[in-house]
């Protein structure tokens, strides 16, 4: 059951966020695409240089601010193992 609150004048009461806590996109909410695009938006979607479909996501990109990439951590080298003979 969901219970709506309201006063007399028909607002509903301000909520306080949190803090420590996160919270669930609640699309039900949603009333339009600029709606949605609100919400995309804040989610602060990004494509690396080299994405395999960035020619088709380019044209609706932001190609005059790119934002700069953190460096990618180095893998470290592979290091074989000796093979362990627990027959005896």
């Amino acid at each position: 059951m969901i219970e709506v609150k309201s006063t007399l004048s028909g607002e509903t009461p301000k909520i306080k966020l949190q803090e420590g806590k996160a919270y669930v996109v609640d699309f039900s909410k949603l009333n339009s695409v600029q709606d949605l695009m609100i919400v995309l938006s804040g989610l602060g979607i990004t494509f690396p240089y080299d994405h395999p479909l960035i020619e088709h996501i380019k044209p609706f990109l932001n190609l005059e601010n790119p934002i700069d990439m953190p460096p990618q951590p180095k893998r470290a080298p592979f290091i074989p193992l000796d093979k362990l003979d627990t027959k005896q």
